[in-house]
């Protein structure tokens, strides 16, 4: 147990094999008919980008957690855990990106239309990727949102599947094992 009280496992391979399964239940989701693209899940109201909360609720991404804000208390109004964005390879979706949040809804919405490269920081590192195969240089603190929107596009046709995750042990470990086991293009572990 750590000094918060929080337990470990008692088995790392248990979690392995677990990590194993879900891998498994993720690709037939991905590859589902009914598995959404992000920008099915998100619609433009009054020049806001705004949750599709009947998408969300159809496909069982109920909100599991709060998150409390300076202007206002709310109930559950966010979810906790794992999103890992599929896109189509060779005929079949295939995973690219496992993330963790305790705010998935507003993360999935920084990634494809965040305006800063530390909200959308997938669609920086796209962007930055693209321009180094063409030997421009790019900075954080030179890249605009309009730099990002090709890579920002990509990312709202991303396919998405979210796995409900509370204990933050199994978070952590989840995001590096799937990872490992889809063998994701866009993840990188290198500490800032």
């Amino acid at each position: 147990m750590n000094y918060k009280k929080e337990p470990y496992p008692d088995s790392l391979e248990a979690l392995l094999e677990g990590a194993k399964n879900l891998a498994n239940e993720i690709l037939q989701k991905l590859n589902k008919d009914s598995c959404k693209k992000i920008n099915e899940l998100y619609f433009l109201d009054k020049n806001r980008i705004k949750r599709h909360e009947e998408n969300f609720n159809t496909l069982g991404y109920i909100p599991n957690t709060f998150l409390k804000n300076n202007s206002k208390n709310t109930a559950n109004n966010e979810f906790k855990g794992l999103y890992i964005f599929g896109d189509e390879v060779d005929g079949k979706i295939t995973p690219v990106y496992v993330g963790i949040s305790r705010s998935i809804f507003r993360r999935l919405k920084q990634h494809a239309w965040g305006t800063k490269h530390n909200e959308c920081s997938l669609a920086y590192l796209k962007t930055k990727h693209q321009w180094e195969l063409e030997k421009k240089k790019i900075s954080r603190a030179t890249t605009t949102s309009r730099d990002m929107l090709s890579a920002k596009d990509i990312i709202q046709n991303y396919r998405v599947v979210l796995v409900e995750v509370q204990n933050d042990y199994d978070l952590y470990f989840l995001e590096v094992a799937l990872a490992g086991i889809f063998r994701t293009k866009w993840n990188s572990f290198k500490t800032h």
